[in-house]
């Protein structure tokens, strides 16, 4: 940092009436910071120039970039302080709301999308239930495993259901027990 910031620093803070105490207060950091700032011992950090802009009511390169031009009659300059952070505060809420609205509107596109993939996890999980509600009795009957179909059937139930979600279609195997079983004493 350099002497002619530190005393840009200085001469404002003392211009507006606050001591390193109170400017410290205002800003949250230490009173020993301030003043290293006002020794040029340190440099204030990003969020804490924006915030001394804005307590002053003066744009970064009013802050920062002190010229002889701005020295002009401080009532012009607190003035011209004021307008400047207005038009800075007014820019501020632009660029905040429109963080805001994009926001909302990656909000609502990640929403769709979760929506749709819902849907089509969904119609992929019921097929998948279908499908082993007719494949699973045929591989235990051909395998000679049926007089244990129905624990089968719960463990690839709980297996599938931890691995892939499957717990809402799934309930549809257990669809597959009597049928499995009725088919089994007729004797195919």
């Amino acid at each position: 940092m350099n002497l002619e910031i530190a005393n840009r620093l200085l001469e404002l803070r003392r211009s507006h009436g606050y001591s390193q105490e109170e400017l410290a207060c205002r800003l949250g950091v230490s009173r020993q910071a301030v003043s290293k700032w006002e020794r040029a011992e340190s440099s204030p950090d990003t969020d804490n120039l924006i915030a001394l802009a804005r307590l002053y009511g003066i744009s970064l390169d009013g802050l920062l970039l002190h010229t002889a031009q701005e020295q002009g009659g401080a009532a012009q300059a607190h003035s011209a302080g004021e307008t400047a952070g207005q038009r800075e505060l007014e820019e501020d809420r632009e660029v905040f709301a429109a963080a805001q609205a994009w926001d909302r509107a990656e909000s609502a596109w990640e929403k769709e999308r979760k929506k749709k993939f819902e849907g089509t996890k969904e119609k992929l999980l019921l097929l998948l239930a279908l499908v082993l509600m007719a494949v699973l009795p045929l591989v235990c009957h051909l395998l000679g495993v049926g007089e244990i179909y129905a624990l089968v059937v719960v463990i690839v139930y709980l297996v599938l259901g931890f691995l892939v979600d499957f717990w809402h279609p799934g309930w549809l195997l257990f669809l597959s027990i009597p049928i499995y079983y009725y088919i089994a004493n007729q004797g195919w």
